[in-house]
């Protein structure tokens, strides 16, 4: 693994992201460098802020994906390649079909009265992508800002954000099923229906699981 330590994404990377997990086995929170992660600001989208913050260390696995990071211009742009065939979903409220696969979405929200199926922003944003391997397994991804984010899935089975620097991203799974993902997730930021209102994820990836 490359060594980031001193990388603080103001110039041109590109380099591996830094594991660690928290949480539960086999959610991941990825950083570009020590000093991002020690000067990150406090989550809103998890129910205990201090889960995103604090490594569990009862657990040595490492991450089946790790994602990969360029920095330009303020911008932080993370890569994670996933098996061929793979398909999306999630990436909060967005009009057309549920599958988000080939799509380019804006966590913008917009008072987007009169829309149609090109209009990619609506009125919630949630920087949440849950991604069906081709083997059934599934994996979930969540770029934890509340900055505008571009979720680029038009590259064949690969996941790009792109969105001020610097956040972290936290990763689930891969897991046996969606649904399992999803409990994960949930266990994160909250069961739907709470009054947590920064809550990440939209209704539509529940159905993928029914």
């Amino acid at each position: 693994m490359a060594n980031n330590k001193g990388t603080t994404c103001s110039k041109v990377q590109s380099h591996e992201m830094l594991p660690v997990q928290i949480l539960e086995k086999g959610v991941f929170r990825f950083d570009c460098s020590v000093h991002d992660r020690n000067n990150a600001s406090p989550s809103i989208s998890f129910k205990n802020s201090k889960h995103r913050d604090t490594p569990i260390t009862n657990c040595h696995v490492n991450p089946t994906y790790t994602p990969t990071f360029e920095c330009d211009m303020g911008e932080q742009r993370v890569n994670i390649k996933l098996p061929s065939g793979t398909s999306f979903y999630g990436t909060g409220e967005v009009s057309g079909q549920l599958e988000r696969t080939g799509k380019r979405i804006f966590t913008w929200n917009t008072d987007a009265f009169n829309y149609d199926v090109e209009t990619t922003s609506l009125y919630q944003s949630h920087p949440w992508i849950l991604a069906v391997l081709p083997d059934g397994k599934a994996f979930g991804v969540l770029a934890d800002t509340t900055r505008r984010c571009e979720i680029d899935l038009t590259k064949e089975s690969n996941i790009k954000i792109i969105a001020p620097s610097s956040y972290p991203l936290i990763t689930f799974g891969p897991f046996s099923s969606p649904a399992d993902v999803l409990m994960s997730f949930s266990r994160a930021v909250g069961n739907y229906g709470s009054l947590h209102l920064s809550f990440p994820v939209d209704l539509n990836i529940f159905y993928v699981s029914t």
